[in-house]
């Protein structure tokens, strides 16, 4: 039987926590450096990236 995945909507800082805490690294990242990377982001284009 094939489970539908649910799609999760994270923040930045949610996100790179939990990738830290799956591998058990430490990811230092300065706060206005996520909001400048992420900031332009649009979860409904599908033809937008992160570059």
């Amino acid at each position: 039987m094939d489970k539908k995945l649910e799609p999760y909507y994270l923040s930045a800082e949610t996100a790179l926590s939990i990738v830290s805490k799956k591998f058990n690294i430490k990811i230092d990242i300065k706060e206005d450096d996520i909001n400048l990377r992420f900031k332009k982001y649009d979860r409904n284009n599908t033809d937008d990236s992160i570059q």
